[in-house]
């Protein structure tokens, strides 16, 4: 994976070319796979049962109004378009986390953001858009608890969680756990590792990493510290009963050398929205101003450590966003598969701030508890919505990427505690 993660053979619709398919299926118990592909103004859906059975379906835009109100002169203008940008919101409900060329240095100079929070009209009329040519075709079909979706080139802009079937109008991620996989090649690459491939014990948990003033982009800035990344890092490293690294303590090459032993990493930093380079605290100690390579997490950074991650967590601005290849996104969030995680947990788009803590606490709650990472994940937004998040901008943004997996979080907390005995 870490030789060919940007150029993987996506399924076709060539039956010819399915091989495999059945036995990579039938390995998902509870679960319905639905691989998107699409073309001019024609959706093709194919819904994969875990019994081996394959049955098509397709959608089309016919009326020529409906492109003309989005912009868009067929279905691939229509998804390149940013679904995740959900116009403006307001700096006091959500630090910036982003290390976009575009957002201003100060917070309180953000008027003009982009990229951020709250829901448009334009927003809502997409996203009903996307549930009409995706969900209503299949949505009898998606009889299992869990959807694995298997989506192509900008599909990956879609918050599928956010769709609707249009039956009883309810989001499908209320009745349903919801999972990306990049393509089935990915999905059978993890499945086929060693069952003591991946660590089952360890965590790192980074948390507002102190970046100051560094060369960025071909200029001087200065990154403002991120309170929120830090309180969240502290709930989760207290949860899960590890130190975690803070501010100078996040320093690059601490980062990079902590990730390749542990099975949980959970970052909260500032995050580039188009090459995916997470900001981390810079490694020298001198008084030069930092370059890039000093303290950006880059792709070739990640793609060079052999991870045994169970669960890579990016709680930066955009962690899910990168270059849109036929194969989907290429950005630091398929890097970390790529270098061996088995799933990665990415957002979509900015947040508020108490939304994000509350799911994070939610989330990590029933990871402790034994829950699935699927299984927590719809448990969190279900949890925001009828708790006072109800915006789809608030309890949306969040996509798990790649395998589902469990942790014993009580059982690596006694391997960690006789650890230090011993010490």
């Amino acid at each position: 994976m870490a030789l060919n993660f940007s150029a993987e053979n996506h399924i076709l619709s060539d039956p010819k070319s399915w091989f495999g398919i059945e036995e990579i299926s039938r390995k998902e118990e509870n679960c319905t796979f639905l691989y998107i592909s699409y073309f001019d103004r024609i959706v093709l859906l194919w819904v994969l049962k875990s019994n081996g059975d394959t049955l098509f379906r397709s959608s089309e835009v016919v009326d020529d109004k409906t492109l003309i109100a989005e912009k868009a002169f067929d279905l691939n203008s229509f998804f390149d378009q940013d679904l995740r940008g959900f116009g403006i919101l307001p700096a006091h409900k959500c630090e910036d986390r982003s290390l976009s060329e575009t957002m201003p240095i100060s917070l309180h100079d953000q008027s003009e953001a982009d990229l951020r929070g709250e829901e448009t009209p334009e927003t809502t009329r997409r996203l009903n858009l996307c549930s009409k040519l995706i969900i209503t075709p299949v949505a009898d079909l998606l009889t299992e608890p869990e959807i694995v979706i298997v989506p192509e080139r900008s599909l990956y802009r879609v918050p599928f969680s956010a769709l609707r079937d249009k039956s009883d109008g309810i989001y499908i991620s209320e009745t349903h756990r919801i999972r990306i996989v990049p393509s089935l090649t990915t999905l059978r690459l993890i499945q086929d590792c060693p069952a003591d491939f991946h660590s089952e014990v360890g965590a790192v948990v980074v948390g507002d990493p102190k970046v100051g003033k560094v060369y960025y982009m071909g200029g001087e800035r200065t990154f403002v510290p991120l309170h929120c990344a830090r309180k969240e890092a502290e709930m989760i490293g207290e949860l899960l009963g590890v130190q975690p690294l803070l501010g100078e303590r996040a320093k690059k090459q601490e980062v990079l050398q902590a990730m390749n032993s542990v099975s949980l990493i959970h970052i909260a930093a500032h995050g580039n929205a188009e090459r995916g380079e997470i900001a981390l605290s810079p490694s020298l100690a001198t008084n030069t101003i930092p370059e890039e390579d000093d303290y950006l997490l880059r792709i070739s950074d990640v793609s060079q450590v052999k991870l045994r991650a169970k669960l890579v967590v990016l709680s930066c601005c955009h962690s899910g966003r990168g270059e849109i290849k036929a194969e989907g996104v290429i950005g630091i969030a398929r890097a970390f598969l790529a270098s061996g995680a088995r799933s990665v947990l990415v957002t979509l788009w900015a947040i508020e701030d108490e939304a994000t803590e509350k799911f994070m606490r939610r989330f990590y709650r029933h990871l402790v508890d034994g829950d699935s990472v699927s299984e927590c994940l719809h448990q969190a937004m279900k949890w925001l919505r009828s708790n006072g998040f109800p915006k789809v901008s608030q309890w949306a943004p969040f996509m798990l990427i790649g395998d589902n997996v469990t942790f014993d979080v009580k059982k690596q907390r006694k391997e960690e505690i006789d650890c230090e005995g011993q010490q």
